[in-house]
């Protein structure tokens, strides 16, 4: 068994203990995963729907998300719906991915932080027509988490800031922003700095392509 198989089990059996609904295996080729049924409550803690789903360890876990797959029949398989060909969803922009794998995850945060929020994005399409929080598909999808982020529109720009950010020591809260709009960095982009500071050179740069290759 590698070592990203191991640490799964590992932690799905520590989440299995917490949501009986859910029952660890492996396939015929070795590899771990979870099924069962997703409960989604509202805030009072009253079921509004479930989801039966499959959580499959990838081989590289957890330098990358597990593969999440709704297993009824319910959710068209088409990217509209955020669901890739093969059937696995399609959670979040690669970018956001790279970001929070390299801060490390385990898979009780990916359930709570990424799967939960996904189904309930889910059962409100499935009420009213659109996602409540829907980024665009593909390359244009991983820019707009860097437009969002940065609050610009301009890729160069945003190339800049990241740079800044690798190459400088965090502002004083009070500070101008290094970004130049005259705004108090508290206000501006101070969340992008503590996003991008603390990550390792090799995955900035590759964070760096997907603007820079547009």
């Amino acid at each position: 068994m590698n070592d990203s198989y191991s640490q799964f089990e590992k932690e799905a059996l520590a989440l299995v203990s917490n949501f009986p609904s859910f029952i660890f295996s492996k396939n015929g080729e070795g590899v771990p995963q979870l099924a069962g049924t997703l409960f989604l409550n509202d805030e009072q803690g009253q079921q509004i729907d479930s989801y039966e789903i499959r959580i499959v360890c990838p081989d590289d876990y957890p330098l990358s998300f597990p593969y999440v797959y709704e297993t009824n029949g319910r959710i068209p398989v088409n990217v509209d719906w955020h669901v890739y060909a093969d059937g696995h969803a399609c959670i979040c922009s690669v970018p956001e991915e790279i970001i929070a794998c390299s801060n490390g995850i385990t898979l009780e945060w990916f359930f709570h932080q990424q799967i939960i929020p996904y189904f309930f994005n889910q059962k409100h399409r499935e009420m009213h027509g659109y996602f409540l929080n829907e980024r665009v598909h593909g390359i244009e999808g991983n820019q707009a988490y860097f437009r969002d982020l940065f609050k610009t529109n301009n890729l160069n720009e945003i190339s800049n800031l990241i740079r800044y950010i690798v190459n400088n020591v965090e502002p004083n809260r009070v500070s101008d922003c290094f970004c130049g709009s005259g705004n108090k960095y508290r206000r501006c982009h101070r969340n992008a700095f503590r996003i991008f500071k603390p990550l390792p050179v090799k995955i900035v740069a590759q964070l760096l392509l997907y603007i820079e290759n547009a």
